[in-house]
C-alpha cells in the first residue's frame, strides 16, 4: 500500500509545522519543500525533522524542474548540506529522504546522506510531455541499486498517461519507486500509485492554505474519504467519468464512491480528463475499467465506439453510460430520466402538457432535454449557437429553432415558461459567461441551470435577481447517477442518497 506524502510548501517552517499538525493522523510521511521558504528559513532545517515527528523528505527544487528554487546552485548545495549537516546518530532526528534530481551529484551531499540512514530519491521531472525514449529514461533513472528512482511525466493527453501505466504493468524497475503523471490528464496515477508500483502517494495542505506544488494533487482527506486510499485494493472494480479537464471537479466521484462504500463494495470510481475516447479507451482496457460515465464534451463521439446501444441512446442521439460486456462496450443514457425526475420536482408537475420551453443548446445534455420534454408533453424551441445543430435537433422532435440571432430572442418570449441552459458555458474549468446575456428576464421564467459546478452561473445569478426561480443541475447529477449505479453495480443506490447534500438555497 503507498504511503501517502503530506508536500508542506508554506514560506516559513512554522506554517509548514501548523499544516502538518491539521493532517498529521491521516499521513505517513512529509515532504519540506525547501524551495517554498523564505531563505532566513534555510537556516533551520536541520531542526524540521525532529519538529516534525515523522520520517520527512528533504527537496528543494529548482525552477527548471518545476520548483521554486532560484538563488544559484551554489546556494542550492549549500541548503543540501545545511539539512543533512550533522546528522545525529538517533535518525529519528535526521531526514530519512533527501530527493536529489538525476543530474545532480555531489559525492560529499551523497555519502553523508547515506552515512546517516538518510536514503536518495533520484528524481527526474519532464515537465514538456512523455519522452519518446521513456524506457531508456527509465533504464537511467533506475541503473543504481542503492537509491529509490523517482519519474515525473507531465501528460499532455490520455495517451501519455496510458504509457506511464505500460511501462510498469510487468514489474519494470523492481524494487523501490516513485512514479507519477503529473497535470489534469495524469489524475488518476495519484489515486492509482499502487498500479504503478510507487511507494508514495504526494498530497497537498490545500486544506490548510498551502500551495499545490503540482497540479492534480489531492488534499489527504479526498484521498482517505472519497477515494478510499487507505481500503483500495488492486482486485477492486474499477469505475470512472470521461470528461474534459473540468471533469476533476466532478461530484460524480463523491456519489458512487459514497454508494459503494455505505454497500461494502469493492469499487472505485475516479476522474479521466481525456482529450480523446480511443485514447481512454486504451487506458481502460489497460486497468481493467468496468464501465463510466461520460460527460462534456464526449456524449457524442463516444458513439462510434460503442458495439450495442440502449433504445434511449438510439433515440436521443447521446450516451453518458458505458458498460463493460467481454469486449465489448454497451450505451446507455440515464440524463433523460435525471432531467425528467428532477425538472419535475422543480416544476412540482407530472405533466408539462401546455407547457412552453426554450432549450439552450445542442449538444448531449441537450438532446436528454429535447427527449425528456417531448414525452412530457411540452411544447419546445431550440436556440444555439450553431445554426445547424439547432436545426437537427429541433427538426427530430417538430420543435421551432434558431441560431443566436434576433430570431432567438423572439421565440424565447414566446417559449419561456422554462429555460433549459445545457451548454457548458459558465461551467467550473470552462468557459466563463453568460450563455444568452443578450435575453431580458421578466421574473415570470423558470430557469433550468443543467451546470451545477459552480452552484450559480453568471445566467442564474442574473435570473434570479429578476425574480426568476432557478435551479442549477445538481438533482439531476443525482437522479441521473443513482440510475447509473445501478448498471454498474446491480444494486439500488443506498437509501439516503449522497453524502453531499443539495444546496436548498438554489432549489426553489
Amino acid at each position: 500500500m503507498p504511503k501517502i506524502c503530506l508536500c508542506l510548501t508554506g514560506s516559513t517552517i512554522a506554517q509548514d509545522l501548523e499544516a502538518l499538525e491539521r493532517y498529521r493522523d491521516k499521513v505517513d510521511m512529509v515532504e519540506l519543500r525547501a524551495d517554498y521558504l523564505d531563505p532566513s528559513e534555510l537556516f533551520h532545517l536541520r531542526a524540521f525533522p525532529e519538529k516534525a515527528g515523522m520520517p520527512s523528505i528533504l527537496t528543494v527544487r529548482r525552477k527548471t524542474d518545476g520548483g521554486k528554487f532560484d538563488l544559484g546552485e551554489g546556494v542550492r548545495l549549500v541548503t543540501f548540506a545545511r539539512g543533512l549537516a550533522f546528522a545525529d546518530s538517533d535518525r529519528r532526528k535526521n531526514f530519512s529522504y533527501v530527493d536529489i534530481e538525476h543530474d545532480f551529484h555531489i559525492p560529499s551531499i551523497q555519502e553523508a546522506a547515506r552515512t546517516f540512514g538518510t536514503k536518495i530519491i533520484r528524481s527526474k521531472h519532464c515537465l514538456d510531455g512523455m519522452p519518446a525514449d521513456i524506457d531508456k529514461v527509465w533504464r537511467e533513472l533506475s541503473s543504481r541499486p542503492s537509491e529509490i528512482p523517482k519519474l515525473a511525466v507531465r501528460a499532455n493527453g490520455m495517451a501519455d498517461v496510458d504509457s506511464v501505466f505500460r511501462l510498469f504493468e510487468g514489474g519494470a524497475g523492481r524494487g523501490e519507486r516513485v512514479v507519477v503523471s503529473m497535470g489534469e490528464y495524469g489524475f488518476c496515477t495519484r489515486v492509482l500509485a499502487d498500479r504503478l508500483g510507487s511507494m508514495l502517494v504526494y498530497a497537498s495542505a490545500i486544506g490548510a492554505g498551502l500551495e499545490a506544488p503540482a497540479p492534480g494533487q489531492l488534499d489527504p482527506s479526498q484521498l482517505l474519504e472519497t477515494y478510499r486510499a487507505k481500503e483500495f485494493d488492486r482486485d477492486w472494480s474499477l469505475y470512472g467519468i470521461l470528461g474534459g479537464p473540468a471533469v476533476i471537479h466532478s461530484l460524480s466521484p463523491i456519489i458512487h464512491n459514497s454508494g459503494f462504500s455505505a454497500l461494502g463494495l469493492r469499487s472505485l470510481y475516479l476522474p479521466f480528463p481525456s482529450d480523446d475516447v480511443g485514447s481512454f479507451l486504451s487506458l481502460a482496457d489497460r486497468l481493467g475499467v468496468r464501465g463510466f460515465s461520460i460527460t462534456v464534451p464526449f456524449k457524442e463521439r463516444v458513439l462510434p465506439f460503442l458495439s450495442r446501444r440502449s433504445a434511449e441512446v438510439e433515440a436521443i442521439g447521446a450516451c453518458n453510460t458505458a458498460i463493460k460486456d467481454g469486449s465489448e462496450w454497451v450505451g446507455y443514457n440515464t440524463d433523460a430520466y435525471g432531467f425528467s425526475s428532477d425538472v419535475r420536482r422543480f416544476l412540482g408537475v407530472d405533466s408539462m402538457k401546455g407547457l412552453r420551453a426554450t432549450i439552450v443548446g445542442a449538444g448531449g445534455a441537450a438532446k436528454a432535454a429535447a427527449y425528456a420534454l417531448n414525452s412530457l408533453g411540452a411544447k419546445v424551441c431550440v436556440v444555439n449557437r450553431s445554426m445547424s445543430k439547432a436545426r437537427r435537433l429541433a427538426e427530430a422532435y417538430g420543435f421551432e429553432w434558431s441560431g443566436m440571432t434576433e430570431r432567438a430572442a423572439d421565440l424565447m418570449e414566446r417559449y419561456n415558461d422554462l429555460i433549459v441552459q445545457t451548454t457548458s458555458v459558465g461551467l467550473e474549468g470552462g468557459q466563463d459567461g453568460d450563455p444568452i446575456e443578450w435575453y431580458e428576464f421578466s421574473g415570470r421564467e423558470a430557469l433550468y441551470e443543467a451546470i451545477y459546478s459552480p452552484p450559480e452561473t453568471p445566467v442564474m445569478r442574473r435570473a434570479r435577481r429578476a425574480g426568476c426561480r432557478v435551479t442549477n443541475g445538481l438533482g439531476m447529477l443525482y437522479a441521473q447517477a443513482e440510475a447509473q449505479f445501478s448498471l454498474f453495480s446491480g444494486r439500488d443506490y443506498p437509501k439516503g442518497g449522497p453524502s453531499c447534500p443539495i444546496p436548498t438555497a438554489l432549489r426553489s
